[in-house]
């Protein structure tokens, strides 16, 4: 495989870069696009109660209170949610959330029973100990609140213990316990309904887009595997993905709850610090876990746009992205006769063939219009420092990961901001990256120089794509 140019890059050849012309970049730059919108998020409707359960290991039942319990198997339908609304909510489905309305009904109380809990197949209620008529795996699942694990923009994230509902507990002789304590835990991050209102046009984390990209990366990669229903629904499965993606998304009244696996590692910007720096074989072990998660979101079309260690979550020494509120959904264009020649060439994240429509119309991805500037200084790209060209955004993500690389490698950050006025991001992203870290003495590898310059060059064009980044002999030996 070359490694002289961004493979991936769209409008970008081998003939246009063999014969020193970018005509099919400039269409590409001429053609921009906004990004696509996320699927509105559907949150299922909420009840925090208070509520008996059973202590398997204890063999005992106690009664505890903060237990997040599903008040609906599914999303409303429309007639549903309209018959449904709290006074002086507004008409329409409100089991989706927009960037105008978010708002779920739900009959919230923190004392409710399990008898007051209906089962979405017409929204009469569960007769207690009875599993519901339409029956729905995830109506099984309930999530008892135990402590706050850390404050957040828009709320807190919250650990909690994963509940099994019992169906036996009214037979004779049964334990009486609605639900039993299972060995999963997961972490509740719990967003206020006020504060999304009051700060997310002034804050560049969105939470309602984070949760409908949640989302929709989950329903995006369970459409992928048909054969395997529910895929998502565990942590392993999110595991093995290396991106954080909803158990479940519920709402009451006051918040919206994002269910998502429970992580003991903690960052791994944490990590390096305790280290300082890691070993070449321990950085290519992150990176491959790295281009994994970035290689599922690059697969649904997605750009995550804030990729930094701090970002990166550790679980029994798994990575996982998270923080998507800054996301976008890349753009396509359509392979029309007029833009086939502009595109020629182009592959959807270096796939032998397009992406197409539904309709089956073959589709190319877009670059995209400028969008702000936003991220972390160190890890953002000039191009997205600048907010001035149209961009790529998976080069975008790949310039950050080369930063992560450089930052696991040395032990600090390559420069404080990619700009003209940094010194050094002005020699390393010019060609003079391995120059300058020979002469450190860092005692790095040619190779993993290599790959760092080749992952930071100022032109994305000139970059390293993720299966080139995959290929380089650096990611091919040693230990991983």
């Amino acid at each position: 495989m070359q490694f002289q140019y961004n493979s991936d890059y769209p409008g970008l050849t081998a003939e246009s870069v063999a014969l020193g012309v970018d005509v099919g970049v400039a269409a590409a730059q001429a053609l921009a696009a906004d990004p696509r919108e996320f699927p509105p998020a559907q949150p299922i409707p909420c009840a925090r109660i208070t509520t008996r359960i059973y202590h398997p290991s204890r063999n005992e039942v106690s009664t505890v209170q903060n237990v997040l319990v599903r008040t609906m198997a599914r999303p409303p339908t429309q007639q549903q949610a309209t018959n449904s609304m709290q006074p002086g909510e507004g008409k329409g489905d409100n089991s989706s959330m927009s960037s105008d309305d978010f708002s779920v009904s739900s009959s919230s109380s923190s004392a409710m029973s399990d008898m007051d809990l209906a089962d979405g197949n017409g929204g009469q209620p569960i007769a207690a100990g009875q599993p519901p008529m339409a029956h729905d795996d995830s109506q099984d699942r309930a999530y008892w609140i135990q402590r706050t694990l850390r404050e957040a923009i828009y709320g807190r994230v919250l650990f909690a213990t994963v509940l099994r509902r019992r169906y036996t507990q009214h037979q004779p002789n049964a334990i009486n316990a609605d639900w039993e304590v299972t060995s999963e835990f997961c972490a509740v991050k719990e967003m206020s309904r006020q504060l999304i209102r009051k700060e997310r046009d002034r804050l560049a984390e969105d939470p309602i887009k984070e949760v409908s990209a949640m989302q929709y990366l989950r329903q995006w990669h369970e459409s992928r595997n048909r054969n395997s229903p529910g895929i998502i629904s565990s942590n392993q499965a999110v595991m093995d993905t290396h991106v954080m993606m909803p158990l479940d998304l519920l709402s009451d009244d006051r918040n919206l709850y994002s269910i998502m696996p429970y992580c003991d590692g903690g960052e791994l910007f944490e990590r390096l610090d305790l280290n300082e720096r890691f070993s070449e074989d321990e950085a290519r072990y992150w990176m491959h876990q790295v281009l994994t998660g970035l290689e599922n979101l690059q697969s649904a079309g997605v750009c995550h746009r804030d990729m930094s260690l701090e970002n990166l979550l550790v679980h029994q020494n798994r990575a996982l992205i998270i923080d998507l509120g800054m996301c976008l959904r890349v753009p396509l264009a359509d392979n029309t006769p007029a833009l086939s020649s502009a595109f020629a060439g182009i592959n959807m994240n270096g796939a032998p063939a397009p992406s197409t429509f539904p309709d089956g119309r073959a589709t190319l991805r877009s670059l995209m219009k400028p969008q702000g500037t936003c991220g972390k200084w160190i890890y953002m790209s000039p191009e997205i420092y600048l907010n001035r060209d149209p961009f790529d955004g998976f080069a975008v993500d790949m310039w950050a990961a080369g930063v992560i690389l450089f930052l696991m490698l040395t032990g600090f950050p390559p420069w404080e901001r990619a700009c003209a006025t940094d010194e050094r991001f002005k020699y390393m992203t010019a060609g003079y990256l391995v120059q300058m870290l020979t002469e450190w003495e860092l005692g790095l590898s040619s190779d993993s120089m290599d790959l760092l310059q080749r992952m930071l060059f100022l032109d994305p064009k000139d970059r390293l794509s993720l299966d080139q980044v995959r290929a380089h002999p650096w990611m091919l030996t040693g230990q991983s």
